[in-house]
């Protein structure tokens, strides 16, 4: 009988503790998750520079580009750079680019580069780093039939991807200046902005691209100078003041027209770790509803095994254990079933949180958080919902224990 029943208290006393493993788990894994998000969203804000500001050109429909003619907007061009330059003493520089379409001959179907005239101080701006040089101011003022290229579309080109080497888009022949280093740069469809990839990029000095883009020009219609402006600050702490600025001169100088967008990626970085703090905390929540449920079943277990272990409990009170040991071991007992749950639902989570990367392809980080928080509250946990239980068989009588069959 005494074998059966330990055999029944381990067995509850194993159910008890799944709770508790599955809570740890689903905190452990919600929490990494949480922060691989976290982390892949600062990486590619980061990736356009907390000290730049982005104002783009945005296509606008026949009526709102009516709208936009009758307002006297001239569309995004080097003209608005200007303005903010002079009008904004914090701004430290300010770069431009142009998309441009057009093909480039000898290239494989596999990577389609995007063309782009840009100024000199692009790569500057962007702390872009290459191999040669590139587009120089002589080179814009010129008009140098010279190009920069990322470093896949180098790959792909083979013996003519070399510094010194031609490349022909469209009709004309560029030679190579430069080559982009390669860039590991990530984008996802949960990403707040777009991010270039520098790797499947051609650059071009600003001004070629009535030569190289094969759409013929409207002159009934506006059409943007400039794809997107780049300003600069000085310091990180002037981009949020600074950019009411901005939105001003670009209010005045294109009378009001829609056919722009201001983008600041420290805006959006702050305001995704808020939102990303959130995340956490509901997830945190939920999982910790487990931990609740698994809480619980400790308790209940902890009150059977008070009522069965009576005697044992009479016989430690008669040879003079006090209230505060019968408490002591109680509590220490519940903290061991939780604590053990612990450690293997975490165990458990690292081998979900792994399986979630390799089948899923989700971006996760187990952080020393992820790791301890869960840890804690399954000793907390413990703590808890052992009291009641401790408490209880501290209370019982000595004599009637001693009596209990």
């Amino acid at each position: 009988m005494a074998a059966r029943s330990l055999l029944r208290h381990k067995l509850r006393a194993a159910l008890s503790v799944l709770g508790v493993i599955c809570g740890v788990m689903a905190v452990l894994a919600m929490l990494s998750i949480g922060e691989g998000a976290r982390e892949e969203i600062i990486r590619q804000i980061e990736q356009l520079g907390t000290k730049n500001i982005y104002i783009k050109a945005v296509p606008l429909a026949e009526s709102q580009e009516r709208k936009a003619l009758e307002r006297l907007s001239r569309g995004l061009s080097i003209y608005d750079a200007e303005r903010i330059i002079n009008g904004c003493k914090t701004v430290k520089d300010a770069a431009y680019l142009k998309e441009i379409s057009a093909s480039i001959t000898g290239m494989s179907r596999e990577i389609l580069p995007q063309i782009a005239a840009c100024s000199s101080n692009y790569a500057q701006i962007l702390n872009l780093i290459y191999i040669g040089r590139f587009i120089t101011d002589d080179d814009v003022r010129q008009k140098n039939a010279v190009c920069v290229i990322g470093d896949h579309v180098a790959k792909n080109l083979g013996q003519s991807g070399k510094i010194g080497g031609d490349i022909r888009i469209e009709n004309n022949l560029l030679k190579i200046v430069g080559i982009l280093k390669r860039y590991d740069i990530t984008t996802s469809k949960s990403s707040p902005v777009a991010v270039r990839n520098f790797n499947d990029m051609v650059f071009v000095p600003s001004g070629m691209e009535r030569a190289l883009n094969r759409i013929t020009f409207k002159t009934k219609s506006k059409v943007n100078e400039l794809t997107e402006i780049i300003v600069r600050m000085q310091k990180t702490e002037q981009v949020i003041k600074e950019a009411k600025v901005i939105q001003r001169i670009m209010e005045v100088s294109h009378g009001g027209a829609e056919d722009y967008q201001v983008i600041i990626p420290l805006s959006l970085l702050r305001q995704s770790q808020q939102t990303q703090r959130t995340f956490n905390i509901v997830l945190g929540s939920i999982a910790g509803i487990s931990l609740l449920v698994g809480g619980i079943g400790i308790m209940n277990i902890m009150l059977a095994t008070v009522t069965e272990r009576t005697r044992e409990i009479g016989i430690r009170r008669a040879v003079g254990a006090k209230q505060r040991h019968i408490i002591v071991q109680f509590l220490a007992e519940s903290v061991m079933l939780t604590f053990s749950g612990g450690i293997i639902g975490i165990a458990a989570g690292i081998g979900g949180v792994w399986l979630i990367t390799a089948l899923a392809g989700w971006k996760t980080a187990v952080t020393a958080l992820s790791v301890i928080l869960p840890l804690l509250m399954s000793i907390f946990v413990g703590i808890f919902f052992g009291l009641y239980p401790a408490y209880t068989a501290s209370r019982i009588d000595p004599i009637a224990a001693l009596r209990y069959e």
